[in-house]
């Protein structure tokens, strides 16, 4: 057995099987080992190919956040332009008078008033009047009714209108320039000399 004629040939046997064991192991086939190889000989010879590998191998970039509604904010926007809505209920108004405060929210609530009417169209949710006796129907809106008071058993229900609720059915703003950011309620102003 120690003859090098039956022990050299026996050793390199012995690596070729292990060699060919792990590759079978690892790559899955020997086929698929030796496309690895050609892969990975390519990568090294041609930086292009090199270059579109590497983009494959990175991870995903994260989603870009989605940016808000823009619509919301430009209602708001329009009660602060035609009220000064914003202005007074940032404002601090404790040490102002009942009659202080009444005069300004008269005025606030004109100018609020006629901006909402004029840039939507609203609807009362339920056509009743408040105070009258309404049935809610099985597989109700709750987005659009809000069950108040001793909720229980199931719909259909019966009960008294305490608020007939509030519907946009239009929308009325011309579109924004470009580049204006839509988030901005109120511009800030400098006066100059």
């Amino acid at each position: 057995m120690n003859d090098p004629v039956i022990v050299i040939p026996a050793t390199i046997a012995t690596v070729v099987l292990l060699w060919l064991l792990y590759a079978v192991a690892t790559a899955g086939s020997l086929g698929s080992y030796f496309a690895g190889r050609r892969i990975a000989r390519r990568w090294l010879r041609d930086p292009e190919f090199a270059a579109k590998v590497d983009e494959l191998n990175q991870p995903p970039k994260p989603p870009e956040p989605r940016k808000p509604n823009p619509e919301p904010v430009r209602i708001l926007t329009l009660l602060q332009r035609e009220g000064r809505l914003f202005d007074f209920l940032m404002e601090d108004i404790e040490g102002n008078s009942d009659a202080q405060i009444g005069a300004g929210v008269r005025d606030i609530h004109r100018k609020c008033q006629k901006a909402l009417r004029e840039h939507l169209v609203l609807a009362h949710v339920l056509p009743e009047q408040e105070g009258d006796q309404v049935e809610v129907a099985d597989r109700f809106d709750p987005s659009a009714i809000q069950l108040i008071g001793n909720v229980t058993g199931r719909p259909p229900f019966k009960g008294t209108l305490r608020h007939p609720g509030w519907r946009v059915q239009e929308v009325k703003l011309s579109p924004l320039p470009e580049g204006q950011d839509h988030f901005v309620i109120q511009p800030a102003e400098v006066e100059l000399p």
